[in-house]
């Protein structure tokens, strides 16, 4: 194994950054014959509305394309576009529980307790929050201890609040004063401990690691796990699921974040679990595929292993917070079925986009998004109902 050739032991986003946009548009007028002007007057037209897309975001989409009708681009939402249609199908106002919901400890321990399937943390980091009788450590010191001494491996720590996997790790064990990667690279454990202690003031937690069921490793190549997004609504009281995508890490990563180079996301039939498309890369470095680019293995037509056990446990998780429209789960295919990682409160829509190569206000979702604010609307009205018959109540005494 190599020691770790970069700074920081905790790996980084890895999200296209802002900034090229002068050389993307000579690039793109160059290779797909879209003038510098076209370019400029969409990305004006897009950057309003409920799509809201910027810069960045109007070429990792391939939004310049001559075939995508002006109509279809106005399919796609940005981030401050997807913020937007989140909090409309989830209003903070009748939900109540976003920042739990988002936290990696509280909502895993939750949905734990209530038998479903999900992760098992062996120790939590916070300078002064508590984890009931979960190990807490304070300081790097007990960080790096807590790994000498009590730590089983294979390890996954992450921050308790995060996305992206920014600041994950995966550590396969200790070798002297050295974690070792699941990526091959070497960590001084005291440089890991210190990154934990200085650089995430939320939270961390370390966790046994998910093991991967033996089809799905066989269709990646890794042992790294590969989640399903399961995007769920509840237009009706019951919720049903709206789409799933599948992330596959690349072979030298520690988790399947798309943004890592050589990862790739995949649309996924909801009914079926049949891969339906697979993209590698995004922005002018897209490539659409049908076999794994690394081990030629089949992915275009499969159908995924304990898919249906993965669906039912997004649907089962939502039902314990009903009042939320719209929610996203991130769910490992393991041996035995189904495990949930975590759910994403707001959960982005680039992935859908990305990995569909369509907009999420499309035709067939904006019905399903009007029935999901129209409940939203009866359940606000019932809230302001009740708050005005307990004012009347105290007033009266």
């Amino acid at each position: 194994m190599a020691d770790i050739a970069t700074p920081n032991a905790l790996t980084q986003s890895n999200a296209p950054k802002a900034g090229a946009g002068q050389s993307l548009m000579v690039e793109t007028a160059r290779r797909f014959k879209v003038s510098p002007f076209r370019q400029f007057a969409d990305m004006a037209w897009l950057k309003g509305g409920a799509s809201q897309i910027s810069v960045r975001e109007y070429y990792e989409y391939q939004l310049f394309r001559t075939d995508l009708t002006p109509a279809q681009k106005k399919e796609f939402v940005g981030e401050t576009g997807s913020l937007a249609l989140n909090l409309k199908m989830a209003p903070p106002n009748i939900t109540h529980m976003r920042n739990f919901l988002a936290d990696k400890v509280g909502l895993t321990t939750m949905m734990a307790g209530l038998g479903l399937p999900t992760t098992k943390a062996q120790a939590a980091f916070s300078p002064s929050r508590g984890f009931g009788l979960l190990p807490t450590l304070r300081t790097a010191d007990e960080v790096e201890t807590f790994l000498r001494t009590k730590a089983r491996f294979p390890l996954f720590g992450k921050p308790i609040q995060g996305a992206q996997a920014m600041g994950a790790v995966m550590i396969l064990g200790l070798d002297s004063d050295m974690a070792c990667l699941s990526t091959g690279a070497r960590v001084p454990l005291g440089q890991l401990a210190a990154e934990v202690a200085q650089n995430l003031t939320h939270g961390y937690v370390f966790q046994d690691a998910v093991e991967v069921a033996p089809e799905i490793a066989a269709l990646t190549g890794s042992r790294t796990v590969s989640t399903l997004r399961v995007v769920t609504v509840n237009r009706s009281g019951t919720p049903e699921v709206l789409y799933t995508s599948w992330k596959l890490p690349s072979l030298t990563a520690m988790s399947d974040n798309f943004w890592q180079p050589g990862s790739l996301i995949a649309s996924v039939n909801p009914a079926s679990g049949v891969v339906e498309k697979i993209r590698l890369g995004s922005g002018l470095d897209t490539r659409w595929v049908e076999t794994h680019p690394v081990s030629g293995v089949q992915l275009k037509g499969i159908t995924l292993p304990h898919f249906k056990a993965a669906t039912d446990l997004a649907i089962a998780c939502h039902s314990v917070v009903p009042n939320n429209g719209l929610l996203g789960w991130d769910i490992a295919l393991v041996p035995n079925g189904a495990c949930l990682i975590e759910c994403n409160e707001n959960t982005g829509h680039a992935l859908y986009q990305l990995a569909s190569d369509r907009g999420v206000l499309n035709a067939d979702f904006l019905p399903v998004f009007a029935e999901v604010s129209a409940r939203n609307t009866r359940l606000l009205a019932e809230h302001e109902t009740k708050r005005k018959a307990y004012q009347k109540a105290k007033a009266s005494f």
